[in-house]
């Protein structure tokens, strides 16, 4: 698969998600598109939002909380620029329509959070973009998704939503339980849809996010936090922090590499191994032209010293067509 500027055949497109795990704190949001930048992810993600368009103000103390959290238009400028200096880049998820149009005009790509999932007048809009969009799947089962799925259809067509579209095996909880997260959904997923799938990771530890990559995912999203005890806020101890993270993109790039192609071949450093390890007929005793070959004149030893191997099964009550000396190795144009 390739999304849209991401050549995804390559390698295993890896995301910081620090969502809200800058508090609002703009030289901690700069800070934090550095590390991930240092320990190797691919981009660093955010999210935009105007609070009164969001959360209802009468849920007094979410409200108070994540208009702390807001940042500016201005400040995601400013981030995007600080990402693209690093060489990463820069993503966020818009929670509300005028965060989206801000995004569609400055964001490389966007993110639709699980919660959105199904607020279609914001998928829509960013759809008609033409942006690169990735979609969390958390909250909803197959069926749901091939309704998802069907309607990006019906906005765009299907060749433009293989080439634009990811989906994203996600469980909403905070922290997931191992028992819940459910990794194999990345392979099903794979097999049900003719999008690019990746996995965006609620676990503590990074042992799903490898093992998702073994699954096939394309793409990782990590939540990613400067201090897992930074505060309160649910998110940090969930989060990777810095070595976390690097150990995250270490995991997965050596993974990518172990995983190879998907066929069964003879590896380039067997190859220097077969003629030592194989076996090859050996006579145990001088054995003449005409005599049969039985496992009392002959024994099966390491090493066989050549790749033009006898059929071992096949070769007993063979004649040969000259004298073998004890200790030599039988060859194939010695046989009748």
């Amino acid at each position: 698969m390739k999304l849209k500027n991401f050549n995804l055949k390559k390698k295993v497109f890896i995301i910081a998600e620090v969502g809200n795990n800058h508090e609002g704190n703009f030289s901690i949001a700069k800070k934090l598109v550095r590390l991930a930048a240092k320990a190797g992810a691919d981009a660093i993600k955010f999210q935009t939002f105007k609070t009164e368009n969001f959360i209802r103000k009468k849920d007094i103390n979410r409200f108070k909380q994540l208009k702390k959290f807001e940042l500016s238009y201005e400040q995601f400028k400013s981030l995007k620029k600080l990402a693209h200096i690093k060489k990463i880049k820069f993503i966020s998820t818009p929670l509300d329509l005028e965060s989206a149009d801000f995004l569609i005009k400055n964001a490389d790509l966007i993110k639709i959070a699980s919660g959105d999932n199904n607020f279609f007048p914001l998928i829509e809009k960013v759809l008609k973009s033409k942006k690169s969009i990735i979609i969390s799947t958390g909250m909803i089962n197959i069926l749901q998704i091939k309704d998802l799925t069907n309607y990006i259809y019906k906005v765009i067509g299907k060749k433009s939503a293989v080439k634009r579209i990811a989906l994203l095996h996600c469980v909403t909880s905070y922290p997931v339980e191992d028992e819940f997260a459910n990794l194999r959904s990345v392979e099903y997923l794979i097999k049900n849809s003719k999008l690019t799938i990746g996995y965006s990771d609620h676990t503590i530890g990074n042992e799903a996010c490898i093992a998702a990559v073994a699954m096939g995912a394309k793409i990782i999203e990590k939540h990613f936090t400067i201090n897992k005890k930074f505060s309160k806020f649910r998110d940090h101890a969930l989060s990777a922090d810095y070595i976390d993270l690097k150990n995250i993109v270490s995991g997965i790039r050596k993974v990518e590499k172990q995983l190879g192609r998907f066929n069964k071949e003879i590896q380039k450093p067997e190859k220097k191994l077969i003629k030592i390890v194989r076996r090859a007929a050996y006579a145990n005793k001088d054995i003449f032209p005409g005599e049969k070959l039985t496992t009392e004149n002959i024994n099966f030893l390491r090493p066989a010293r050549t790749e033009n191997f006898l059929e071992l099964n096949k070769i007993i009550d063979k004649q040969l067509k000259k004298r073998t000396t004890s200790n030599k190795i039988i060859r194939l144009k010695n046989l009748y």
